[in-house]
């Protein structure tokens, strides 16, 4: 890999701008970023060099300012055809994010209902678990009182049908 000769970063800002100026319709940029060759600009490349100056570590702004260039000449026909398939690739995610978006905002929305109804629902369990609450304590209640009755109506039902037994209420062993 050879090694390029680079000047100050003034003089590689002032180069870059020079040949933005001498290309100002170039829509495409060679190393607008580092890890991409060629992509198409997004904003102006002022914009790109002003952010370079202003965020990337100076140690790199020299190289970065040097080889940020405008592609020139006719795009290829393998290009051309390239950018055409991104261009409708570009156009079918965008629809899908629209999509996408859609979704998330009606599972939002029935996920709202969703938890709406949870609390309602937890509400009405609770109301529920205390009801059973009461009534259980309710039905012991009842219970007890079914046993006395059972219990004094047997009394007075074996005192009439079973005279001079020497059941104590325990047993028939005194």
């Amino acid at each position: 890999m050879s090694k390029l000769k680079l000047g100050s970063i003034a003089d590689e800002a002032a180069a870059c701008r020079k040949a933005w100026a001498a290309h100002p319709k170039a829509i495409l940029a060679w190393h607008c970023h580092h890890e991409i060759l060629i992509e198409k600009l997004t904003e102006p490349a002022e914009n790109r060099i002003a952010y370079i100056l202003r965020d990337k570590p100076e140690h790199e702004q020299a190289l970065r300012l040097h080889l940020f260039r405008p592609f020139r000449g006719p795009l290829p026909a393998q290009l051309k055809k390239a950018t055409a398939e991104w261009h409708k690739a570009y156009a079918e995610r965008q629809k899908a994010d629209a999509e996408r978006q859609k979704a998330d905002a009606e599972w939002q929305k029935a996920d709202a209902e969703r938890q709406k109804a949870d609390a309602e629902w937890q509400k009405a369990d609770a109301e529920r678990q205390k009801a059973y609450a009461e009534w259980h304590k309710a039905d012991a209640e009842w219970q007890k009182a079914y046993a006395e009755w059972h219990k004094a109506g047997a009394v007075i039902a074996h005192k009439k049908q079973c005279k001079n037994c020497p059941w104590d209420g325990k047993t028939i062993f005194a």
